[in-house]
C-alpha cells in the first residue's frame, strides 16, 4: 500500500472511531442501550471493521519499518487495533465504563493522528 492509500485509510479509521464513540455516548444517554440484531447489524460491521483493520496495520507496520519515526512503534500500532476494535464493539453494547471508552478512544486517536503526521512528513 502506498503512503498516500495508508493516509486515506488512516484518515477513514480514524472517522470510524469517532463515529463509534458517538453511537456509544449517545447510547449510553438513553435509559435503555438500543437493540441491536447480531447477524444483521453487529457480526456484519465487526467483520468489515476487523478487516480494515488488519489492512490498516499490515500497511502501517511496514511505512513505520520504511520511515523509521522517532516517536511511533509497532507496539502503539498493534493497541490501535486491539483498542479500535473495543471501542467499536462497544458501541454496540455500551457495557464498559464510559471513562474507559473515553481513555481507549483517546489513546487511539492520538496514535492515529501521529501517523497522520508522519506519512505527510514522508511524502
Amino acid at each position: 500500500m502506498d503512503n498516500q492509500t495508508l493516509l486515506k485509510h488512516t484518515q477513514e479509521l480514524r472517522t470510524r472511531i469517532e463515529e463509534a464513540y458517538k453511537q456509544y455516548q449517545k447510547g449510553k444517554a438513553e435509559k435503555e442501550y438500543p437493540e441491536y440484531d447480531f447477524y444483521k447489524d453487529i457480526q456484519p460491521a465487526v467483520v468489515t471493521f476487523d478487516k480494515q483493520m488488519e489492512e490498516w496495520l499490515a500497511a502501517a507496520i511496514s511505512f513505520i519499518h520504511q520511515a523509521k519515526p522517532k516517536y511511533l512503534h509497532e507496539e502503539q500500532l498493534s493497541a490501535v487495533k486491539e483498542n479500535g476494535k473495543e471501542v467499536f464493539l462497544q458501541s454496540y453494547f455500551g457495557k464498559q465504563h464510559a471513562l474507559r471508552v473515553k481513555n481507549l478512544v483517546e489513546s487511539v486517536i492520538y496514535t492515529l493522528t501521529l501517523l497522520v503526521e508522519e506519512i505527510k512528513e514522508h511524502n
